[in-house]
C-alpha cells in the first residue's frame, strides 16, 4: 500500500498498517484478501523501533531506517531497495530472500543476523530522494558477529573496514567485493565466488590467506622474515652513510601483518599501503615515514615516535595523532 506522496514522512498510523500487513500475510478469508500489504516509499524511519515485528514481504523503496531498532524483526523476502540501514541495530534480524540492492549498512550492528540468498548487488536505477540510497551495497565499519550471508550475492560489495567475526559467507558471490582494512576472524568462504575480491589491507590470519590462494581474489604476497630483516639493514646503512651505502625501504603495499618491528629504524622508509595490522612497532623509528593509506590497526605503537610522517589516508593511529596530522 502506497503511503501519501512520494517523499512520504514517517505516517501517523505505521502500526496500524504493520497490523494490516499482518493480516495479508495471513492470506484470504474466502474470497477477500484480508489486510494490505505494507509499502512505503522514501519515508524517513531515522529512529524508529521495529523489536521483533514480522515485516515478511513488505516494500520499503529508498527508506531511511538510521539508527533504528529493529533486532529480531524478519523482513524475510521483503523489498528494501535504495535504503539506508545505517548504524542501525540488526541484531537476529532475518532478511532471507530480501532485496537490498544498493542498500547502506554502514556502521549497523548485524549480531546473528540472516541475509542466506539475500540479493545485495549494486542497484542501476536512480534512487528515490532524499534518503534513497544507491550503487553497490556498503558495509563499511559495519560488525558482523555470527552473520549468515550464505548465497548472497554480494557483487562488488564495500566492507570497508568491517568487522567480520564468525561470518558465513559459503557460496556467496563476492565478485569483486572490496575487503580492505577489514578484520576477518573465524569467516567461512566455502565455494564463495572471489574473483577479484580485494583482500589486500585486510587483517587475517596466515591460515587464512592460505585458504583463498587459488580463489582469483586479489591477496596480499608474504614477505620472508630474512628478505625483511635485509631490507632493515640495507635501510641502516641508507641512513647512516646519508644515502651513500645501503638502499632505501621501499616496501610500499607489503604484508607486514603481524611482523615483529620492534625498535626498527624506519625513518624515511616508503610504506604507502604497507598492511602492519598486528605488527609490533614497540619503540620503532619512523620519523617522515611515509605511511599514506597504510593498515596500523591494532598494532603495537607503544613509544613509537611518527615526526613528520605521512599519515593521510592510513587507518589505526590514534586519533590525536591524525588531529595533529603529522
Amino acid at each position: 500500500m502506497s503511503v501519501g506522496a512520494t517523499h512520504s514522512p514517517w505516517p501517523d498510523d505505521l502500526y496500524d498498517q504493520i497490523k494490516a500487513h499482518g493480516e495479508f500475510l495471513s492470506g484470504k478469508l474466502g474470497k477477500l484478501t484480508r489486510g494490505k500489504q505494507l509499502t512505503l516509499v522514501g519515508a524517513d524511519l531515522t529512529g524508529i523501533k521495529l523489536v521483533g515485528m514480522n515485516l515478511q514481504r513488505t516494500v520499503f523503496r529508498s527508506c531511511r531506517f538510521y539508527c533504528a531498532d529493529l533486532r529480531n524483526s524478519d523482513f524475510s523476502q521483503a523489498v528494501l531497495t535504495g535504503c539506508d540501514f545505517s548504524g542501525a541495530d540488526l541484531t537476529n534480524a532475518r532478511f532471507v530472500w530480501a532485496n537490498l540492492r544498493g542498500a547502506d549498512l554502514s556502521r549497523a550492528i548485524l549480531k546473528g543476523t540472516r541475509f542466506e540468498n539475500a540479493d545485495m548487488r549494486p542497484m542501476t536505477d536512480p534512487p528515490v530522494p532524499p534518503h534513497g540510497k544507491g550503487g553497490v551495497v556498503s558495509l563499511k565499519d559495519t560488525t558482523l558477529h555470527n552473520t549468515n550471508l550464505t548465497q548472497a550475492k554480494l557483487l562488488g560489495a564495500s566492507f570497508v573496514g568491517a568487522i567480520l567475526d564468525g561470518a558465513i559467507l559459503d557460496n556467496a558471490d563476492l565478485e569483486g567485493a572490496d575487503f580492505s582494512y577489514s578484520t576477518l576472524s573465524k569467516v567461512q568462504f566455502r565455494n564463495a565466488k572471489l574473483h577479484d575480491a580485494n583482500f589486500n589491507l585486510a587483517d587475517f590470519p596466515p591460515e587464512m590467506l592460505r585458504e583463498l590462494q587459488g580463489t582469483g581474489a586479489r591477496l596480499p604476497k608474504e614477505v620472508a622474515s630474512e628478505v625483511i630483516e635485509q631490507v632493515l639493514r640495507d635501510h641502516q646503512s641508507w641512513i647512516e652513510s646519508e644515502g651513500q651505502t645501503g638502499r632505501r625501504a621501499i616496501m610500499s603495499g607489503w604484508y607486514l601483518s603481524r611482523a615483529h618491528l620492534a625498535q626498527a629504524n624506519l625513518n624515511g622508509a616508503d610504506l604507502r599501503a604497507a598492511n602492519l595490522s598486528n605488527a609490533n612497532l614497540h619503540g620503532a623509528k619512523l620519523i617522515c615515514t611515509d605511511l599514506r593509506e597504510a593498515n596500523l590497526m591494532y598494532s603495537n605503537m607503544t613509544d613509537a615516535d611518527f615526526r613528520g610522517a605521512l599519515i593521510e589516508g592510513s587507518r589505526g593511529l590514534p586519533v590525536v595523532l591524525n588531529d595533529k596530522k603529522n
